[in-house]
């Protein structure tokens, strides 16, 4: 991954108590260390999707 390169990852949960996500595949960040992927559909984004997230989702995986 370069330097200045975001990947965008599927949310699988996220905690109220602390703000902490978990994405599909595994990946976590705490409050205020993550963006959230709001303006993804509209195509608004930079970044590369994660390839073990985007599997795990056509797969009909959840965690």
């Amino acid at each position: 991954m370069g330097k200045n390169e975001q990947v965008i990852h599927v949310k699988a949960k996220k905690s109220w108590w602390n703000g902490r996500v978990t994405a599909l595949c595994g990946w976590t960040a705490e409050a205020g260390e993550y963006e959230t992927d709001t303006w993804y559909p509209f195509g608004f984004w930079s970044g590369r999707k994660c390839p073990a997230c985007q599997r795990i989702k056509r797969e009909g995986g959840r965690r």
